[in-house]
């Protein structure tokens, strides 16, 4: 994992390139949330998200406010299903903090993983199957930019019922 500066100071970017390196800056971009996290993948993507310390961190923010908003928007839920992903019993649980949406017909396939944290943190794989992209820790303009994108595919998805009535 690389960290490069840039005229700003605030404005931190971690490069990464592997599995492991991605999970680190996913685990950070979740640290770092206050009220708000959003995540676009084509599936829940589990070197990301099934992670102990990322589901422990989420459930903290969770319980923390009832202001939090956590959302997972998706292509399909049925592999993190098969693969008992750790992050669905709280799904089923944290009902009102946390949602989990499955895109339009028109959004599906996303070739690209986005985690937002807040206004201002972003993680960007721009392909799905290998584990490249960055983060930064500081930059809102991209922020609202991949949020307006989010929000479109957000207002066409559907809630999840399978994960709504998980009992595990």
């Amino acid at each position: 994992m690389t960290e490069h500066s840039t005229n700003d100071h605030s404005n931190q970017i971690i490069v990464f390139d592997g599995k492991h390196e991605a999970a680190a800056a996913a685990l950070t971009l979740v640290e770092s949330a206050q009220r708000e996290i959003c995540f676009l993948g084509s599936n829940l993507e589990a070197v990301l998200l099934d992670q102990p310390a990322v589901i422990e961190v989420i459930k903290k923010l969770c319980i923390k406010s009832a202001r939090t908003r956590i959302r997972f928007l998706v292509d399909e839920t049925q592999s993190s299903m098969t693969n008992s992903h750790r992050l669905l019993p709280l799904i089923s649980r944290l009902t009102s903090s946390i949602s989990l949406n499955i895109l339009s017909e028109k959004h599906q396939r996303p070739k690209n993983i986005v985690i937002l944290v807040d206004d201002s943190s972003y993680l960007r794989c721009l392909n799905n199957q290998r584990y490249l992209g960055q983060a930064n820790l500081h930059d809102p303009l991209t922020v609202r930019e991949l949020k307006q994108q989010f929000e479109e595919y957000w207002d066409h998805s559907t809630a999840d019922v399978t994960t709504r009535r998980l009992h595990l």
